[in-house]
């Protein structure tokens, strides 16, 4: 019996070394935005993580002439994937930020549940796993529920159109046909 005690002991603190000597470096969670910087398309890297394309994608490729919207949504706003399917819409680029998810929590279940939520879509999405897409968005509230509309305008430059939120839980308890019927009418009046 006491054997079997070392034993189990000895895999639990196993286990939790091999979790604290593999853990990414944290970086700092305050995202540090500047308001002065003119939002554009030339301050986005080259490559981005889309989900469903197996890696990663080319700016130039990701932001074509006819995708002029971008749409940052944060963890329950993650709900309006699915409704979003349904509108035939090829001028949007969603964005699932998931940059304030503890690492290990996004390495067991986050990409899984991404592709699971955006697959037979038309509409590409960003895994924007480090928070880099929404520093250069300007944007510093994570708040679960929230999600981020804007425009690209002609000349390569972003305006923030809305900002706009879903309830509580939507991502885990789901939601309703009709609030997802009222949600996406909401979002489709601002990408005009």
């Amino acid at each position: 019996m006491a054997n079997v005690l070392k034993i189990v002991f000895l895999a639990i603190m196993g286990f939790g070394l091999l979790v604290y000597i593999t853990a990414p470096k944290q970086v700092n969670k305050d995202i540090e935005v500047n308001k002065n910087i003119k939002l554009n398309t030339s301050l986005f890297p080259s490559h981005f993580e889309v989900i469903g394309v197996g890696g990663y994608m080319k700016k130039k490729d990701l932001f074509k002439s006819n995708r002029k919207y971008i749409i940052v949504l944060n963890h329950d706003a993650l709900s309006l994937i699915e409704p979003l399917k349904s509108v035939n819409r090829n001028d949007i680029v969603l964005v699932a930020n998931i940059s304030k998810t503890p690492w290990f929590i996004k390495k067991l279940a986050v990409n899984g549940k991404l592709e699971e939520l955006n697959r037979n879509s038309k509409i590409p999405m960003v895994n924007d796993t480090n928070g880099s897409f929404i520093k250069l968005l300007n944007i510093s509230d994570d708040t679960q529920t929230k999600y981020f509309i804007f425009k690209i305008n002609e000349d390569n430059s972003i305006v923030k159109l809305k900002e706009a939120e879903v309830k509580k839980d939507a991502l885990e308890f789901g939601i309703t046909k009709e609030e997802a019927n009222k949600y996406i009418e909401t979002l489709i009046t601002y990408l005009k």
